[in-house]
């Protein structure tokens, strides 16, 4: 018994599968199933001729029922030719399952006039309106329960701008659906000069109905940056923290250079404003598009950009931090080419002026610096120093001033450093 229960099952889900609309139409058609209808399926027609037909497919005992000016009219037969605007109603085995409406979509063909930008002088930095003026038709159909739904039309809206992507500006093309009704449409002012095109009703461009494209030319006037501080690396390694990766800042003088990074228009104006945060309206200015500075105090400072075309403006700043001095010196090197602790450096960061001076036993100078970026290799001329000790005096200032506890607050940093190097091979 349970064998011929699952075997009648199959044979009604088979015949349930097999059930299927199908239309025919020489000019085209779009078949529309998606729940948000209410229907199951909603048919747009290019044209309805003789040769228009819909047809559903199945064993079972089925009429078609439709109403025209209030007269109710039936079919038995599997298929019919439609008219436009139309709920379908199929009866199956004498009761109502399947619903269709039908629209001759050639009835409802739009005509896109112009389009045109509005520019608000509160948002046209930043917001756009175009204004399209066309005469489109509205579409009705009635949905199973009777109720009368709008059919919205899709155009598509297509321009080109420019996007801040992997640290540089691509162009892109912008692809936009506006939905009706439609009189004015807002989008974000672009960043780049464009021609703004409108295309058709897609229904239409589905069915291969041919609709006019409408254009306009856009000159862009709105800026944007992504300003960018990058710290110039001096190559040794004894300098101690140099940069950051989360912040500009480093070792003092501390170079940096800046880049606007601005969108691609035609004319934009730079000003760069550098100042300490402490002093902010002593400042020093720039006007180019990129800026080389050196920051030759530890302390904050403050980075303003201001880019302007003739109309739009855009400001942005950095923070900048320039670290205390430091300088340390050590007792010991190796000088014997295994790559490890081969020269004798100090460990030093902010430093502005640097003086050092190395003298063996008997007082001859075999080494003196006025960069602390230099070490000494163990080398007196062209030959390897003896092993033993030597002495260095060290005399640096730094890129800051003493604390206000200390007995010389408010002058310059100054270290004055001495003692003992051995130099083991």
């Amino acid at each position: 018994m349970k064998k011929i229960v699952i075997l009648i099952i199959g044979v009604i889900c088979s015949i349930l599968a097999s059930a299927q609309f199908n239309v025919t139409n020489s000019q085209g058609y779009i078949k529309l199933t998606d729940p948000q209808y209410n229907l199951d399926a909603l048919i747009l027609l290019n044209g309805i001729d003789d040769n228009t037909n819909i047809s559903y497919t199945g064993t079972e005992s089925i009429e078609w029922h439709y109403t025209i000016s209030g007269e109710k009219y039936n079919s038995n037969q599997t298929s019919i030719i439609p008219e436009s605007d139309i709920l379908y109603t199929i009866y199956v085995n004498g009761s109502a399952k399947y619903y269709i409406y039908t629209i001759d979509y050639t009835q409802y063909l739009s005509n896109i006039h112009s389009l045109e930008v509005l520019e608000s002088e509160e948002t046209k930095c930043t917001q756009l309106s175009l204004q399209i003026n066309a005469t489109i038709p509205s579409i009705t159909y009635l949905d199973r329960t009777g109720a009368t739904q709008n059919l919205n039309r899709e155009f598509k809206l297509k321009y080109d701008n420019s996007v801040w992507q992997d640290s540089t500006w691509i162009d892109i093309e912008k692809d936009t659906t506006i939905i009706t009704p439609m009189n004015t449409f807002s989008i974000p002012a672009p960043y780049k000069s464009t021609t703004f095109k409108l295309y058709g009703d897609t229904y239409e461009n589905k069915l291969g109905i041919q609709s006019d494209t409408i254009m306009t030319d856009y000159t862009a006037i709105a800026v944007k940056c992504y300003p960018r501080g990058t710290v110039v690396e001096r190559e040794y390694q004894n300098e101690k923290d140099r940069s950051s990766k989360t912040e500009i800042e480093g070792s003092g003088p501390l170079i940096v250079e800046f880049e606007s990074n601005a969108n691609p228009l035609d004319i934009v104006y730079y000003e760069w404003f550098v100042s300490n945060v402490e002093t902010p309206n002593n400042y020093q200015r720039y006007n180019d598009e990129n800026l080389r500075y050196t920051f030759e105090k530890t302390g904050e400072y403050k980075v303003k950009l201001i880019a302007t075309s003739n109309t739009c403006e855009y400001i942005d700043s950095l923070n900048i931090r320039v670290l205390e001095s430091y300088i340390e010196a050590p007792n010991v090197f190796t000088p014997n080419g295994d790559g490890i602790n081969d020269e004798w450096r100090v460990a030093y960061k902010s430093i502005e002026r640097y003086q050092c001076i190395i003298q063996n036993r008997w007082g001859r100078t075999v080494f003196k610096s006025t960069d602390p970026g230099k070490g000494w290799d163990g080398m007196i001329g062209s030959r390897p120093a003896a092993e033993g000790t030597y002495y260095y005096v060290i005399v640096a200032y730094g890129t800051d001033k003493f604390p206000d506890n200390h007995k010389k607050a408010g002058k310059q940093t100054k270290y004055k450093l001495s003692g003992d190097i051995n130099l083991f091979r």
